[in-house]
């Protein structure tokens, strides 16, 4: 009993799989490949079946065949991206031939060719006559494919691949897309996950500005598609963009390209608040340089691909932070209102024209006073952190201090791949990214202490594409993206700061962060007559390894807002010295 009870539930599970994989229809096979179909007619528009039919890439010398069907329908899913050509070759009628199909990432693409009656020996060109579908009329998917030209050409400020993902319509630079949030958009290269996880599998890569856990660099990818709506089930793990990149790989030519790129301080421009302030221009030495070199290690059978490049920039940001005016430091208290000896309100909200100095303070809160270790660190303030920008600030008793903050980024990016085409049936690929960087952050002023941080994450992929028959094809792939990222705290400084009168600091110490994700999927492609069935798994396994200490002290501030947080004595007390009509002004 308990037996046929197992085949019943195995049954029924294979039934639901069956329905739901028909459904697929003609999909493209794993994340990352590509698929060619089409029909081969004769000149009368009739099917020719039992034609052979033979893709290859001349550049690798990669070749898969299959046979039409019946109703002359030929199918090459799960190749990897790429221009091809095709050959057509059936009893009684010429070789037909198509150089130039260009299969790209996440696509389908259709060549519908017709074939001419003769001796088999003549060969036809047919690449103009072709009939190649430049819609997708396979699936529900929409989305664009970028190509190597658009990925060279296109410009990028710091030559990052992701930086062209808003050129798709629907998507923001901060990665919502179509609608969906952006902790949805789901990121693969070369099939393999490289999301920058986050607790529980949400990724953060576009919270703020598009990256991935991987850095994606010009030189080293061959193209990349989006699909922002409707994405095949082999690829879709969430509701946002789907984004499927691939590395470029090596071929039978050897193929190079260096470059560097240098950003010097005199093209930029001062930017108005400096200016106003008195503030020189802000610095930036951004130096970009690298290269990279693929070719053969065995003709037709074994290729490498290897890139590099390195980013040196120093840099200043302008920085505005609160400080206050050297009156307060002297126990000179500047406001708005009526009363003994305000002269008249002027209309700038931001005079003042009333004030109170230390000995009327005094008076006026006879038990507390006024408490010269906060005079005291005013006085500094003010003389350390001369003010300058008035767009910060009460105008009366405070205001902001603008300065350039300096910091530095070094980063360096290698990324490697090999192919090996080991026959027609079986073909391998390994590829390798690593990174080391660091960077220094400056201060919350131009004298304190600076952070540093380091990041070290690296990932690689393994490959196997498995042409079991011309029906059958299995992709699997292997892959581990880790994320290490650590930061130095910043060191101590003696700063006291007072809420709303100098800006409040508190010290981190070091933290880190470890975040390995492996994934392993699987795809396999069951070709029956005019239905394509497809079975596959995707398995992720993401780990979040954080330590953090926090601060060494809680902010040191003291709480000094008069009319928002110490009540209604203070309030009485200005009142009751003869104040009325009390604005903004009082409130440190």
């Amino acid at each position: 009993m308990k037996f046929k009870n197992f085949k019943d539930n195995a049954l029924n599970v294979l039934l639901a799989l069956i329905l739901i994989t028909m459904f697929i229809g003609n999909a493209t096979g794993q994340s990352g490949t590509s698929k060619i179909e089409g029909v081969v007619l004769d000149q009368t528009g009739a099917a020719v079946p039992g034609a052979t039919v033979t893709i290859k890439n001349p550049a690798t010398g990669y070749s898969r065949s299959t046979v039409t069907k019946d109703d002359g329908t030929y199918n090459f899913p799960g190749i990897p991206p790429a221009t091809y050509v095709i050959e057509i070759e059936a009893a009684n009628f010429k070789k037909a031939v198509n150089s130039n199909a260009k299969a790209l990432t996440d696509s389908s693409l259709t060549v519908n060719i017709t074939v001419e009656p003769g001796d088999i020996t003549a060969v036809v060109d047919v690449t103009t006559g072709a009939i190649e579908s430049v819609v997708n009329t396979q699936d529900a998917t929409i989305g664009n494919t970028f190509v190597p030209k658009q990925i060279t050409n296109l410009p990028t400020d710091l030559r990052r691949v992701t930086d062209l993902l808003t050129l798709q319509p629907g998507v923001t630079r901060e990665g919502y897309t179509a609608g969906a949030r952006s902790d949805q958009t789901n990121v693969t290269l070369d099939g393999v996950d490289i999301n920058d996880q986050q607790t529980g599998g949400r990724t953060s890569q576009f919270d703020l500005t598009q990256s991935t856990a991987l850095r994606l660099t010009t030189e080293a990818v061959e193209e990349f598609r989006i699909t922002t709506t409707n994405p095949n089930a082999n690829q879709g793990r969430s509701s946002g963009a789907q984004i499927s990149l691939v590395t470029k790989g090596g071929t039978n030519q050897f193929h190079g390209a260096g470059f560097y790129f240098y950003r010097p301080t005199e093209f930029s421009a001062n930017d108005f608040f400096n200016n106003r302030a008195g503030v020189e221009r802000p610095s930036l030495a951004r130096d970009v340089f690298g290269g990279a070199i693929g070719g053969p290690i065995v003709k037709d059978k074994l290729f490498f691909f290897y890139s590099y490049e390195g980013q040196r920039e120093s840099s200043a940001a302008s920085i505005v932070n609160l400080v206050p005016l050297p009156s307060l430091g002297q126990g000179i208290f500047k406001f708005r209102a009526n009363g003994p000896g305000c002269g008249p309100k002027d209309p700038d909200p931001r005079t003042a024209n009333c004030s109170l100095n230390l000995a009327q303070l005094n008076a006026i809160f006879p038990e507390a006073g006024i408490n010269p270790a906060a005079l005291a660190v005013f006085a500094n303030a003010a003389s350390q952190y001369p003010a300058n920008d008035a767009t910060t600030g009460d105008g009366f008793n405070t205001a902001g201090y603008r300065f350039n903050s300096p910091s530095t980024i070094s980063e360096n990016t290698h990324i490697v791949r090999f192919d090996w085409n080991i026959n027609d049936r079986h073909q391998l690929f390994a590829r390798g990214n690593y990174q080391w960087d660091s960077s220094t952050l400056g201060g919350a002023f131009n004298d304190t202490p600076s952070t540093r941080n380091w990041s070290h994450p690296y990932g690689y992929a393994i490959g196997h594409n498995w042409t079991i028959n011309s029906n059958m094809i299995n992709n699997f792939r292997y892959g581990l993206t880790r994320i290490s990222a650590s930061g130095q705290g910043d060191s101590s400084d003696n700063l006291i700061s007072f809420r709303n009168v100098f800006q409040p600091l508190d010290f981190s110490r070091t933290a880190s962060r470890v975040n390995p994700t492996i994934n392993i999927t699987d795809d396999f492609t069951w070709i029956k007559g005019r239905h394509t069935f497809q079975f596959g798994g995707n398995i992720r396994l993401i780990e979040n390894k954080r330590t953090s200490f926090g601060a060494a002290f809680d902010e040191a501030v003291t709480n000094g807002s008069f009319y928002e947080s110490a009540g209604t004595i203070i309030d009485d007390a200005v009142e009751a010295a003869g104040f009325t009509n009390i604005e903004d002004g009082l409130n440190l």
